[in-house]
């Protein structure tokens, strides 16, 4: 009885760390809706900050799952892992509505055009007298 409640804990405990990632998902897309689109220093430092905490979770994964002995948490690792990959998608998301990512062919090819825009919003300015 012991030793199955020993080896239920390791389970749950792995799990428990294994679904870490996917709960700041919820969080992350709050922080994506709150921080917008703008170009200025606080939503450049929460997109800096949504990739830092996917990556260093990734680049210490064994550590954080070194506590658990045995072969059985390979499942969690992979949940670990792919989830951690969710939030880094979640980011690239956010660096390309900002406009971070070199997604068009004149961030490339020095001959190429940028694209025009169709039409400009200015408020609060007369422009005709």
């Amino acid at each position: 009885s012991s030793g199955i409640n020993a080896e239920y804990g390791i389970v749950k405990r792995s799990w428990d760390i294994s679904l870490v990632p996917l709960k700041q998902v919820p969080m992350n897309l709050f922080l994506m809706w709150m921080i917008g689109n703008t170009l200025s220093l606080f939503p450049i430092i929460m997109t800096i900050m949504m990739f830092k905490s996917p990556f260093a979770s990734l680049f210490s994964y064994k550590t954080t799952f070194q506590k658990l002995e045995g072969s059985h948490h390979i499942l969690q690792k992979i949940v670990f892992i792919l989830s951690n990959f969710v939030l880094i998608g979640m980011a690239l998301y956010k660096c390309s509505a900002m406009g971070l990512l070199p997604t068009h062919p004149s961030d490339w090819i020095a001959f190429e055009l940028p694209k025009t825009r169709m039409e400009y919003a200015v408020g609060g300015v007369v422009l005709m007298p």
